[in-house]
């Protein structure tokens, strides 16, 4: 009965989504942000008190957004755009109203905190393409801030994943800005990466920074935060350096601020990196590859062939 219940809100789930792509009347766009809500809901919903209390949550902050939406929709107010974006940002746990994310992020299982982080961003990323004011930048900055200082000195690794999330939020909305469709390709390579770090993290377990040096698959999830900081030559540092290349053509002065926030969300994902790679160090010495029976994992296969493949593909 719960396998039946849960294909048929994914059902409705994939079918929310090609409605509100689809359409071009705000009404019915509205209509498929709300069917997409609930059916979120009823997927991560396993009848745990933790879980409803959770939903609940969820549920009371994504119909605030959704009714202050509905009446911006409809009305001639002169700051519609400015407020519509900034409600649609905080649908998405964007900045500067992120505060409900990582508390939703770190109730959630795993699989729940990978939706969450991506596929529940694509219909207000998409809404807000279509709203591009210099408003933006405010959402852009904030986000990049917010998520940089938040990620420090966190103990929780769902926590840090959250905060890491808020700050690429930043970046995706940078790309909206510059190009029509450099949202979308940035979306599409943070959530390739994301899913091979929570793949890691959920199939050893890890819920705090102080298990980190436990993982079995300490190197595709070092990969994985590497490439998410922007480290050359892997994927990561292809998408912000479009991004930073784009930004030099338009001549922007926040550049600075950006890349000094870039520095300091990669600070965060090598700190992290280096306490799980020093977890490996052992009395009998460096074991960089823990090979199972000599076959390399499929995780760190993954992570490896994401990063090398697009890698070439960007400078061919």
């Amino acid at each position: 009965m719960f396998a039946q219940s849960v294909g048929f809100f994914s059902v409705f789930y994939i079918l929310s989504i090609i409605l509100t792509v689809s359409c071009s009347d705000w009404f019915l766009i509205w209509v498929g942000l709300e069917i997409n809500m609930m059916s979120f809901i009823a997927l991560v919903y396993d009848r745990s008190s933790s879980s409803v209390e959770t939903c609940m949550k969820y549920f009371f902050i994504q119909s605030l957004g959704s009714g202050i939406l509905m009446m911006m929709f409809y009305s001639e107010f002169y700051w519609f755009e400015y407020i519509c974006l900034g409600v649609l940002s905080y649908k998405m746990g964007g900045g500067p109203f992120y505060f409900w994310f990582p508390a939703v992020c770190d109730s959630l299982s795993w699989g729940s905190c990978l939706l969450l982080m991506t596929v529940q961003k694509v219909l207000p990323l998409l809404m807000i393409s279509f709203l591009v004011s210099m408003f933006l930048w405010f959402i852009i900055i904030s986000s990049l801030v917010m998520g940089a200082l938040g990620s420090l000195n966190q103990k929780s690794v769902k926590r840090l994943m959250a905060f890491s999330s808020v700050h690429h939020i930043g970046w995706i909305l940078m790309g909206n800005f510059l190009q029509e469709n450099l949202w979308m390709i940035y979306l599409a390579m943070y959530s390739a990466m994301i899913t091979g770090i929570i793949w890691t993290l959920m199939k050893d377990k890890i819920l705090e920074v102080g298990m980190l040096g436990k993982m079995s698959s300490k190197w595709s999830f070092v990969l994985g935060m590497l490439s998410l900081g922007g480290m050359p030559p892997m994927l990561g540092f292809y998408l912000k350096w479009w991004l930073f290349y784009n930004l030099m053509i338009m001549d922007f002065s926040l550049l600075i601020l950006m890349v000094l926030m870039s520095v300091l969300m990669f600070y965060v994902y090598l700190r992290i990196s280096y306490s799980v790679i020093m977890g490996s160090v052992s009395m009998n010495g460096w074991n960089p590859i823990n090979m199972n029976k000599n076959i390399m994992s499929l995780d760190l296969l993954y992570m490896m062939g994401l990063n090398v493949g697009v890698s070439l593909w960007f400078m061919l």
